[in-house]
């Protein structure tokens, strides 16, 4: 039984009553008392209701027109494909239907829903929003709705029964809509939606999982760049800076909202918001416009998700310390040093329940500006506190450190920084060098050493963490301590494959001085120096003083590592390869036998340092053994100044040498051993490949040995098969726009002027023709079945050149090629390399069409 009460003040207690059960009462009987002690209480003015008189659930119907959701939404943009998913739905009439639409607080979950139900609300009676996010608050919710569609139980029923009776309500009708808005956690709402099954149910919710098996779920991620600026245009107008701001801002529609109303109150340029958000973050991140809800600033709209997840300090710490890291495909190896395996899985769990990542196979991703927000200190904040934040920067150094080699030529060291290398990017390009630790500036020159040599791009890629390690290393340590002088050694070899000799050379030449008067001429980061300078005056030309100052890396390696340390067999083959570039490269490949035969016998057939003189060796081979032929004593006599080198002379000098000895004895010389060549290059190769990996930069550089050893046998379809494999397999590693990937393009053009695209036909010893006009168009001669010696050695010994320049980096891949095609083809036309006339102008695809035909 109910009542409704009125107040009728008793007036007198001093009443008392005696013996078992006993009333005593004075007056009117406002008050009475047992003997017990206890009292009874008399109600005036009551009015008593039966249950049966309650006008029940069922027969209620919904008043016409009942509604609270919301008239309109100002500000909408998108979201196309998750309002058909929801229109859907109601394409199907009969049982319930519930979405559960969940997503990282600011996505515009909330939205979206009052934009779905501002289209479909009229469908429905009633239409009614509830902010569901505690059970007392969808309690109260339910209360208000059973006070709508039934206003004389206000009077009646206290809220838990108005709750209860409303419940009745959406299990007895059908053809309502209840938004369920901000759900925390699902088991809140669960009893509701397995009695309610006759009606329509949007729920909005941070939390990701267990709707499974009481909800469609449908993920709400940002918009795309297009609608964000939509969105930041309806409010603040046209500004050219729109889409870098909302990239910024990863495309959030909370961040991007607010971002539009605060330039628009404050009058600023949308540069000035970036600048300040740069400059400011801590501020820019709490700001909103004049009578905004400060609660739901971009810092502070995941604080309450946070306190959610305070019973578990390590979920928060992963949370700070992936937020130095890239948005996307974060390692989860990266947090196996903060806890236990189960233990980061339930705290990366609860981070993905509550939206706040996002859990792949082996990865983890998280919202750019969650990140942002995460590494700024916020006031009165206790989850994003100074201290909290440095620890976490210093965590995510050092789980990225840990996970690549200490040594820089492990054949996995260039995979492993592969890996990561976005997240020591975004580290470094979040953090300030006057922030940064040591530990910061060790990763970044690890990291560097592994990209220098993996094309133009990545070498640019390692002068900037060079720079920033550099920056670190002086601040902390001094501009003339040994780590700082690493760095600049090691720029040194990254400007060289970024922009080759000419713009390292300068440095090199800086950093020695620098080293030889801050350390010595016989530490070993001074060698290391020397070798750099020596290196790049190499391939500048000049290369007596590179072969001199190689004798002193030697030299000093040996008596401070000793004779077979890797890195003074490293040395000694740059030696022999220096001497192979002045005049002698007979003496060359004898140094470079004897280097590998060290290398294999003190480290083993597979260490780097023995693959990479292996390769060496390899690529000399041809040369050399024309060298042994007429043409070294031609070559014996001949020097090559820094002064007086260019590409182009060389390749003219070299091929007119070529030229004119006996062309028997240089065919001889060239086939003698080739055949032993090809095997060697083919096992040299598959070894590289076994160490590696297939797409490493040092495999495929040193296919370059197979391509050569397959041209020098004639065997040119197999080497331009191996080219044209190499092109697609370096184009992903180095970039489509890098020099070697164009060089590597323009070999497989030059191979097909190779002077081997004859048929074997033993009666012809005329130029091959191309129809029956007898116009002259083939590359070669045929001399007894086979292509001119002459041009054969030609070609092989200009082809041996070129490889070498490709793997080593004598000279631009591009160049050498664009002079080595343009020196053959007008030799092939008789132009004015051989005799000063003119090429014909029509010239040119020769050998291409003959290949064809």
């Amino acid at each position: 039984m109910s009542a409704s009460f009125g107040h009728h003040p008793v007036e007198d207690s001093s009443a008392t009553a005696s013996g078992a059960g006993a009333v005593a009462a004075r007056g009117d009987v406002g008050l009475a008392q047992t003997g017990a002690g206890s009292f009874g209480v008399h109600i005036g003015n009551a009015t008593l209701l039966s249950p049966e008189n309650f006008p029940t659930a069922a027969s209620v119907d919904c008043p016409p027109g009942l509604s609270n959701l919301p008239s309109r939404v100002a500000l909408f943009v998108g979201r196309d494909h998750e309002l058909a998913v929801l229109d859907e739905a109601l394409a199907t009439p009969g049982e319930a239907v519930v979405h559960a639409m969940h997503g990282l607080g600011g996505i515009g979950k909330s939205t979206l829903a009052a934009r779905w139900a501002t289209l479909r609300g009229p469908e429905h009676a009633p239409g009614w929003w509830i902010t569901a996010d505690s059970r007392a608050a969808l309690d109260s919710g339910l209360a208000a709705l059973a006070a709508a569609l039934q206003p004389t139980l206000v009077a009646l029923l206290p809220q838990e029964q108005l709750s209860e009776w409303a419940r009745q309500w959406l299990a007895s009708h059908s053809g309502w809509l209840l938004v369920l808005d901000n759900v925390s956690d699902p088991a809140d709402v669960e009893h509701l939606l397995a009695r309610a099954t006759s009606g329509r149910f949007l729920i909005t919710s941070r939390r990701s999982t267990g709707w499974r098996s009481m909800a469609k779920e449908v993920p709400l991620g940002v918009l795309s760049e297009e609608e964000a600026v939509t969105l930041f245009t309806r409010v603040r107008g046209e500004d050219p800076d729109i889409a870098v701001l909302c990239e910024e801002l990863g495309h959030l529609p909370l961040a991007v909202a607010q971002a539009a109303a605060y330039s628009v109150e404050t009058g600023c340029t949308v540069r000035e918001y970036l600048d300040d958000l740069a400059a400011y973050p801590a501020e820019m991140y709490e700001a909103t416009d004049e009578g905004g809800d400060h609660q739901r600033a971009v810092a502070r709209v995941w604080h309450i998700t946070l306190d959610r997840l305070a019973d578990d300090p390590l979920a928060v710490r992963i949370l700070l310390m992936i937020a130095w890291y890239a948005p996307e495909g974060i390692p989860r190896s990266l947090l196996a040093r903060l806890g236990t395996p189960p233990a980061v899985r339930r705290a990366l769990g609860r981070l993905a329940a509550h939206s706040m990542i996002t859990l792949n196979d082996d990865t983890v991703s998280v919202h750019r500006l969650v990140q942002a927000v995460s590494r700024t200190p916020g006031q009165n904040d206790h989850h994003r506190r100074p201290d909290a934040i440095s620890a976490a920067r210093e965590s995510a150094v050092a789980a990225l450190t840990a996970l690549i080699p200490e040594d820089a030529d492990a054949p996995v060291a260039w995979r492993a920084v592969q890996a990561v290398l976005p997240h020591i990017e975004a580290l470094t390009g979040y953090g300030s060098p006057g922030t940064a630790t040591e530990a910061e500036a060790g990763l970044c020159l690890q990291a560097a050493r592994q990209l220098m040599f993996s094309g133009t791009r990545s070498a640019l890629r390692a002068i900037t963490l060079i720079d920033h390690a550099e920056a670190v290393y002086t601040r902390l340590l001094g501009v003339e301590a040994r780590q700082t002088l690493e760095t600049r050694v090691e720029r040194v070899q990254a400007r060289r494959w970024a922009g080759g000799p000419g713009a390292a050379a300068p440095l090199a030449d800086a950093v020695l001085a620098d080293c030889v008067r801050v350390l010595g001429e016989r530490h070993p980061l001074t060698l290391t120096a020397c070798m750099r300078v020596a290196r790049t005056a190499g391939l500048m030309g000049d290369s007596g003083r590179a072969r001199e100052l190689l004798e002193k890396v030697v030299e000093g390696r040996a008596s401070a590592l000793g004779d077979r340390h890797p890195r003074t067999l490293e040395a000694k083959g740059h030696r022999a390869m220096e001497i192979r570039n002045y005049k002698d490269l007979v003496s060359a490949r004898s140094m470079l036998q004897q280097v590998h035969g060290d290398c294999v016998e003190t480290l083993g057939p597979e260490h780097p340092v023995t693959l990479s003189v292996q390769s060496k060796l390899l690529l000399i081979a041809p040369s050399s053994r024309v060298m042994e032929g007429p043409i070294g004593k031609i070559v014996a006599s001949w020097a090559l100044t820094g002064s007086d080198f260019v590409l182009g002379d060389l390749l003219q000098h070299f091929d007119t040498m070529l030229r004119s000895t006996s062309a028997q004895s240089l065919y001889r010389c060239l086939e003698a051993e080739a055949e032993g060549d090809v095997e060697a290059a083919e096992q040299h190769v598959a070894t590289y490949e076994r160490v590696f990996g297939e797409d490493h930069p040092k495999t495929l550089t040193a296919k370059m040995t197979l391509v050569q050893a397959y041209v020098s046998t004639r065997d040119v379809d197999r080497g331009a098969a191996v080219l044209e494999q190499l092109v697609a397999d370096a184009t992903p590693v180095f970039g489509g726009d890098d020099s070697f990937v164009a060089a590597m393009s323009a070999i497989r053009g030059l191979v097909d002027l190779a002077p081997f695209h004859v048929p074997r036909n033993p009666g012809r010893s005329e130029r091959a023709t191309g129809g029956p006009d007898g116009v002259e168009n083939g590359p070669a001669r045929v001399v007894k079945g086979g292509p001119d010696p002459e041009e054969l050695a030609r070609w092989n010994a200009l082809f041996g050149t070129l490889s070498e320049s490709i793997t080593s980096g004598t000279w631009d891949p591009a160049a050498t090629v664009e002079a080595m095609t343009d020196l053959w083809k007008t030799e092939r036309r008789g132009g004015p390399a051989v005799d000063g006339t003119d090429a014909p102008a029509d010239a040119g695809t020769d050998a291409v069409a003959e290949k064809k035909n």
